[in-house]
């Protein structure tokens, strides 16, 4: 993994391990840059999978939507009303999950952020609400 690593006012860019090592560069100035440049892949990962499921314009008409129906009175709204309410309850719940389960890969140093096993599964309700929109 190429790093970026920051001494001072300078900064080097895309150097890998044993290179900065020969730089001169200490154990915990390679460690710091390793950490940020796992941090940032484990972000990029997880807003690609999560635009996968919605993108962004899905999810900004699924806001509106929502919007729109919270603005009716419970006892007026319809089953697909009801049903867009749940599913973006359920939405919501996943994402901050997939963002929960960013963080916590982000920091575990050997787990595989690209496996698909390493993230929360899309909930049935998402993905026929997605569709929909």
């Amino acid at each position: 993994m190429l790093i970026n690593i920051k001494r001072d006012s300078a900064t080097i860019y895309n150097v890998d391990s044993d290179n900065a090592l020969g730089l001169g560069f200490s154990a915990d100035e390679i460690a710091n840059g390793l950490s940020v440049a796992r941090s940032a892949e484990a972000k990029a990962e997880c807003r690609r999978r999560i635009y996968a499921v919605a993108s962004a314009e899905a999810q900004m008409n699924i806001s509106a939507s929502v919007a729109v129906i919270s603005g009716k009175a419970a006892s007026a709204r319809s089953e697909d009303e009801k049903a867009t309410l749940a599913g973006a309850t359920s939405m919501t719940e996943w994402i901050a999950a997939m963002r929960a389960t960013c963080a916590d890969l982000s920091q575990a140093g050997e787990a595989d952020f690209r496996a698909d096993a390493a993230w929360p599964e899309v909930p049935e309700d998402v993905v026929t609400l997605v569709a929909r929109f």
